[in-house]
């Protein structure tokens, strides 16, 4: 990735699209993964807050042990 695209242009202003470590400080950027963010730098990753959605299609299940089915 170049650094050209780290930074976007609005209103005659650089805004950063990327975070900066907290650890390196700034001028080194975290890079974006599909679960996590990490410094190349000094190895420092935060993990993403992952919203899992429930299909509408299927009821949720009660959660615990299942019911075994007893024959007679």
């Amino acid at each position: 990735m170049q650094k050209r695209e780290l930074y976007v242009v609005e209103s005659d202003h650089l805004v950063r699209s990327r975070r900066f470590c907290p650890r390196c400080g700034p001028g080194v950027f975290l890079a974006e993964h599909e679960n996590r963010f990490t410094c190349g730098r000094c190895h420092y990753s935060e993990t993403k807050k992952v919203t899992e959605k429930k299909p509408e299609s299927q009821p949720s299940t009660p959660k615990g042990k299942p019911k075994a089915n007893k024959e007679k």
